[in-house]
């Protein structure tokens, strides 16, 4: 079962400020003058670490398998398997952490091994959250404020 990312303004604005600041930063070199191969190869590095960021961004979703959880954003993959997942936290702040979303309204979910905690933004949180403990009832739900 695949599930999108939520999308919100802010994190969509802060995205677009990020690839406009990059680009800007490509295109020093030829503002000053500098066009040579340095300024060349900048420019192009910069161009497709914006593309990467940019397929990162469309292209990101949460897909429900057999045995595990894929988080996958453009180049990165990430999978988490179920019976290591211990709890899902839903917090009303959530701006730290290894992060593959699209909104602020977020959920964290912390596993055995890897980075140990994953945040993401599926559409239909309280759907995904039901799928995820169909898959593994040991799983525990918190909610907080912060």
């Amino acid at each position: 079962m695949v599930y999108q990312t939520k999308r919100d303004v802010p994190v969509t604005l802060m995205i677009v400020f990020l690839i406009l600041l990059i680009q800007a930063d490509a295109l020093v070199p030829f503002v000053l003058g500098n066009v040579r191969v340095t300024g060349w190869m900048i420019f192009t590095l910069l161009t497709l670490l914006n593309a990467l960021i940019i397929w990162s961004f469309i292209d990101l979703k949460y897909v429900l398998k057999e045995h595990h959880l894929i988080i996958k954003a453009g180049l990165i993959k990430h999978q988490i398997p179920y019976e290591k997942i211990d709890k899902v936290v839903q917090k009303k702040k959530l701006w730290s952490g290894f992060r593959l979303i699209g909104s602020r309204h977020a959920i964290t979910i912390y596993y055995q091994g890897g980075l140990g905690h994953a945040v993401i933004s599926p559409q239909n949180t309280e759907e995904f959250i039901h799928k995820l403990k169909e898959r593994n009832s040991n799983i525990i739900m918190f909610t907080k404020s912060n």
